[in-house]
């Protein structure tokens, strides 16, 4: 038989780093966000129609760079609040959707969400929200190294799962302090759907969501300073912990720093470029043993709030809330 070298050798190595990426990932079954508080929706059901408006929101985030086959995450969400205009001071609805498409390795994640949350005013300044997002999840895995004539990659082409999912979560906040939990992967937890199934068994962890944010103003309100954080766990391992702290300089622009414990450091920046448009970008050092192949990871978000009034509400929104105060 004949042995084409450099054929076979891209063969094996695009093998051995799927080999690596998918034991790393392990621990990260679940989507990740370095700017979480831009994307809150995006962890937290709950959030959904909290800031009155119709919000868009769209991001993608390029993990280890260095590594051929690393996570490519992509996602974009709308909300919007719903509610009789006296109605405010008491409750609120809100609706959205959102979309997202993972990629680790071989393997392609794509969810479709729909959202439900319902706001209740506790006390003049604190509201307690609850919500849940159902939807469909599709997983497959990507053959980019099949090939017929050898028995080492001959690889028979993997099943499409398809199959329901739910996200609940709840949404304390004041315009000071936030704080939320939700829980990804709890209804189906395996990938298997019937008489399909992809590889050997296997399990999706039930991944919890942990976040926490409070705001301090300087004198003149020209600055705000955010501390936040995120813990994600899968009750099976060590959490993983996101520290993050953003400085805003009159809700204009935004920059700050994030630490991954054991993984990573971030420089943030958002910029606030109209009234109602928002970019964040970050940038995550890696700082485990993946920086000696760079395996650096970027990650870019944007915020839309169409100009317009809503239930006597001023038309002039911010994309993100953040930037309110």
């Amino acid at each position: 038989m004949r042995f084409d070298y450099s054929v076979n050798m891209k063969k094996i190595i695009i093998i051995l780093i799927s080999v690596l990426v998918l034991n790393s990932l392990k621990a990260q079954q679940s989507v990740e966000y370095t700017q979480f508080t831009m994307n809150d929706f995006g962890l937290n059901p709950a959030v959904a129609g909290y800031i009155k408006g119709l919000q868009f929101m769209t991001g993608r985030r390029t993990q280890w760079r260095g590594f051929a086959l690393a996570p490519i995450t992509q996602f974009a969400s709308v909300t919007k609040n719903i509610g009789k205009k006296h109605s405010y001071k008491r409750y609120w609805h809100g609706v959205g959707i959102y979309l997202e498409q993972d990629e680790f390795g071989l393997f392609h994640n794509k969810v479709a969400y729909g959202t439900y949350a319902f706001h209740l005013k506790l006390t003049p300044k604190y509201t307690l929200s609850f919500g849940f997002s159902s939807g469909i999840k599709q997983v497959f895995i990507d053959n980019i190294v099949y090939d017929a004539n050898d028995p080492a990659l001959a690889l028979k082409p993997a099943s499409v799962l398809l199959y329901p999912d739910i996200i609940p979560g709840l949404y304390l906040n004041s315009s000071k302090l936030s704080i939320g939990l939700s829980i990804r992967n709890i209804y189906k937890n395996t990938l298997n759907q019937g008489a399909k199934e992809i590889g050997t068994p296997s399990r999706l962890l039930p991944n919890a969501y942990f976040t926490a944010s409070k705001k301090f103003l300087s004198f003149n309100y020209d600055y705000a300073f955010i501390p936040a954080v995120l813990v994600q766990t899968n009750f099976k391992n060590l959490p993983v912990t996101n520290f993050n702290f953003m400085a805003y300089y009159r809700q204009r622009i935004g920059i700050g720093l994030s630490y991954r414990m054991h993984d990573a450091i971030s420089a943030m920046i958002q910029v606030r470029i109209y009234t109602n448009l928002v970019v964040g970008f970050s940038y995550d050092y890696t700082i485990s043993k993946f920086r000696y192949a760079n395996a650096n990871s970027t990650e870019i978000m944007m915020g839309f709030t169409p100009l317009m009034s809503n239930e006597g509400l001023s038309g002039d929104v911010s994309a993100c809330p953040k930037f309110e105060y």
